[in-house]
């Protein structure tokens, strides 16, 4: 018998908010939060940016050696755990893992190494230890002396729902008692922004506002919104959990990820719906248990279109009477934290109830026929079953089932 897992807290640094009461404010009332800021060159870009100096939050010396995107992950795992009210200086500590998912991970650092070879001729001492790849999770491990297994998972926009899964499959088999997981992504960058506007992925500052530049499933959908933080969650064997009097705020009953093995850019809609079925079988469930579906919706043209097809091959009939959303439209494409940011959308609707919108969807695409919750939060009793679904570059799938 499977030690089951469950959510007793979370901790985030999202243009959303830091709470999940902020995060609920924004689904409840569909507005997005993107916003038009300047490129070096004056041109305007739509982008869903953090406006706290969250770097002030770490002194000199720690930002030497740890990169933003490091720098969020430990501010939100630091927020995990306080808000499940987990006591570490009396939890084995050995038995606690940290799994953090990223897709540009340290840019930062080594964007500013070569400007710095550039221009001085010259590196920052901690340059190579600072943009570590394995800081993501190690830093989060050092600073709240972790002992468990660590991992830095890198799968691009499928990387914090395997963060979070395989923390799921060690706690269930008893080698840890519990994890933070999640994902982060500092993605404001020059260097990264130049990349996603070279390959012609990024929606220009819509006409009648920044805020309409995302429109995930639309007619007129023309490419994907960046936005950037951390979401990071505590995760505890239900048998802890109970034993601790701990609030429980989901059991993450299924996770299902597969790999398409078909091409780099292009997605395959039979290796997307692999990952779902795989989701629902690993937790016992129908597809007609499932009531919510977060779906990935980057609003690009194929991306979307290729979703689709993915969910008819999973759901079957049930496809066409389960109410389905992208909330990339309201927070942006967070990359590699963008799963952990839009489970929390399956938490809201889970305890409140609270169906979150696919904001933006003024003229659906006729041949895009599901339901995608447009424009306006759905309201009712807390959902029993549902699912959010992240597909990256490279074929990379990753479903997670949550349950009350």
């Amino acid at each position: 018998m499977r030690n089951e897992v469950v959510i007793t807290g979370v901790g985030l640094r999202t243009p959303m908010g830091n709470t999940l009461q902020d995060v609920r404010a924004v689904f409840a009332s569909g507005t997005p939060v993107v916003a038009s800021h300047a490129a070096p060159d004056g041109h305007l870009r739509a982008v869903a940016r953090l406006t706290e100096d969250y770097a002030s939050a770490f002194s000199r010396l720690d930002r030497s050696l740890i990169d933003p995107v490091a720098q969020l992950s430990i501010l939100a795992a630091e927020a995990a755990v306080a808000d499940a009210g987990l006591d570490l200086s009396t939890a084995d500590r050995e038995r606690i893992g940290v799994f953090v998912g990223t897709g540009q991970n340290t840019a930062h650092t080594f964007m500013e190494g070569s400007i710095s070879l550039q221009e001085k001729n010259t590196l920052k001492t901690f340059t190579i230890a600072r943009g570590l790849a394995n800081g993501v999770a190690n830093h989060v491990s050092i600073r709240l002396g972790l002992q468990g297994e660590a991992q830095a998972i890198a799968l691009a926009c499928a990387s914090s729902n395997t963060a979070i899964g395989n923390a799921v499959r060690l706690i269930r088999s008893g080698e840890l008692d519990g994890a933070l997981a999640g994902g982060s992504d500092a993605t404001y960058s020059e260097f990264i922004y130049r990349g996603w506007e070279a390959m012609r992925m990024l929606a220009p500052v819509h006409p009648d506002g920044a805020e309409r530049s995302c429109r995930p499933f639309a007619k007129d959908r023309n490419g994907i919104v960046l936005g950037e933080g951390a979401v990071i969650f505590m995760l505890e064997s239900e048998r802890q959990a109970k034993a601790r009097g701990a609030r429980i705020l989901a059991r993450i009953a299924g996770y299902g990820a597969t790999s398409d093995g078909t091409h780099l850019l292009q997605p395959d809609a039979q290796g997307q719906a692999r990952a779902m079925t795989n989701g629902l079988r690993d937790a016992g469930l129908q597809a007609q248990d499932i009531q919510y579906l977060n779906a990935h919706g980057a609003a690009s043209t194929l991306g979307d279109a290729t979703e689709v097809q993915a969910i008819r091959l999973a759901f079957g009939s049930h496809a066409h009477g389960l109410p389905i959303s992208s909330t990339k439209a309201l927070h942006g494409h967070m990359l590699g934290a963008t799963g952990a940011a839009e489970l929390l959308a399956l938490i809201v609707a889970l305890n409140d109830g609270l169906i979150a919108p696919t904001a933006n969807l003024y003229e659906p695409d006729p041949a895009l026929d599901l339901d995608f919750v447009p424009l306006h939060a759905r309201h009712g009793p807390p959902l029993q079953a549902a699912m959010s679904s992240n597909f990256a570059f490279g074929g990379s799938n990753a479903c997670l089932v949550l349950t009350r």
